[in-house]
């Protein structure tokens, strides 16, 4: 489960690190499928409580911001 993401909000140009914050993680970085607004976010670390990623490129005005997190053998993670 999904507790806090941290920055809540960043620019268009990517390349910052997003930390997540929850529970049931799994500390595999290859379990992960991250996107953020249909674009990869690449995930750098991870453990059962913690994982951050990379944000891509991104448009700048995308219409219903979007965030998708898949982790092997576990499932979509709760937003």
């Amino acid at each position: 489960m999904l507790k806090s993401i941290n920055p809540r909000f960043g620019t268009v140009v990517g390349g910052e690190t997003v930390i997540f914050e929850g529970t049931g993680f799994s500390s595999l970085i290859t379990d992960y499928q991250v996107m953020i607004d249909k674009k990869i976010c690449e995930v750098k670390s991870a453990n059962a409580t913690h994982f951050s990623c990379i944000t891509s490129k991104r448009p700048g005005l995308y219409p219903t911001p979007t965030l998708e997190i898949l982790i092997a053998g576990k499932g979509s993670v709760s937003t």
